[in-house]
């Protein structure tokens, strides 16, 4: 069963935090988490894209329609 698009934060107790953006089938996760990160603080120590965050977004017929 498939499931939908997911941020997973973990927050450690000592104040660390890690972001982790599930189902995303391009880079629209990097906008959730840069809008997360920036909501905690904004500091990151350690980024590690993954592969399907360099796929470009896909834009739906409106937005292509309105770039014009």
């Amino acid at each position: 069963m498939p499931q939908g698009k997911q941020v997973r934060i973990v927050i450690g107790v000592e104040g660390g935090c890690a972001i982790d953006a599930l189902n995303f089938p391009d880079a629209s996760c990097l906008k959730f988490t840069h809008e997360i990160t920036a909501a905690l603080g904004g500091q990151i120590a350690h980024a590690q894209t993954k592969p399907e965050a360099r796929i470009r977004e896909r834009r739906t017929h409106g937005e292509r329609e309105a770039a014009r």
